[in-house]
């Protein structure tokens, strides 16, 4: 019974001793080799099937609502419904607009109805980079309507509220006034 005693205590030594000189070690950081594969063309195929997608959504849109839109190069689709000669927004401009802006699935981004009017300054506000470029190329007194494709809006993430990933904008505004900075 005394060695059994012995025994026990000296493996509860051992043990110890182990869990000591084990604890005291640096852990070994064994490099795990990423994969050689190169997936830069899986991700070209991706982005322009994203693309087609979102392209083909659009025409259907602009075909619901009867809507005879033309395409900037950077990729705005847009139609002026009056023309009035007036000046057009420039950088720098304060633009007051009325209308609406709905995400393609519904969601109220802007309404003068619930907003109030709109004032932004061209190039010099976090909006859209869409909207931005849709002022351009309108005047006051104009109104046009636009779907602004999800790259020039709130791109792959949405907005981290209400407005989803990859979601276009549709908007139908009228510049009710320019203020001329420059």
């Amino acid at each position: 019974m005394y060695a059994m005693g012995q025994i026990k205590r000296l493996s509860i030594f051992v043990c110890g001793i182990c869990s000591l000189w084990a604890c005291n070690r640096e852990p070994q950081i064994v490099p795990i080799a990423a994969p050689q594969q190169d997936y830069k063309e899986e991700k070209i195929a991706v982005n322009q099937e994203i693309a087609r997608r979102e392209q083909a959504d659009i025409q259907l849109i602009a075909k619901r609502y009867n809507w005879d839109l033309k395409q900037t190069e950077s990729g705005l689709w847009y139609e002026i419904v009056n023309t009035t000669g007036n000046a057009k927004a420039q950088k720098g401009d304060i633009v007051q607009l009325t209308g609406s802006i709905t995400s393609a699935d519904g969601k109220v981004v802007y309404s003068t109805e619930r907003d109030g009017i709109k004032e932004m300054k061209v190039l010099g506000t976090e909006d859209v980079v869409g909207l931005h470029e849709l002022v351009q190329l309108m005047a006051e007194g104009e109104h046009a309507h636009a779907i602004i494709p999800s790259f020039l809006a709130y791109g792959i993430s949405g907005d981290g509220m209400e407005i989803s990933a990859l979601s276009s904008l549709i908007c139908d505004v009228e510049i009710i006034k320019i203020v001329k900075i420059n």
